[in-house]
């Protein structure tokens, strides 16, 4: 097994905060989350994803869109903004 160096060490927080982050911020099924902790767990970036998709900027899709994508469904977020 590969020694963890000093580098590995910090990619792996900084992909478990962005987890953290994403979590709070995208809402969720549990299939979707399960999926994306698993991603992480194995050492992968949550702002990539396995199938390589890209958006419509051709920028790669965080996981969640993608998994949506690859499952064939997708979540469009309205907004109702009211005067207060």
């Amino acid at each position: 097994m590969k020694k963890e160096t000093y580098e590995d060490w910090v990619a792996r927080q900084v992909n478990m905060e962005t987890l953290r982050e994403m979590e709070q911020m995208i809402p969720m099924l549990t299939a979707e989350r399960t999926a994306l902790r698993r991603w992480v767990i194995k050492g992968n970036d949550p702002e990539r994803n396995p199938w390589g998709y890209l958006d419509e900027d051709g920028w790669p899709m965080n996981y969640v869109e993608a998994y949506r994508r690859h499952k064939g469904y997708c979540f469009t977020v309205y907004y109702h903004i009211t005067e207060e």
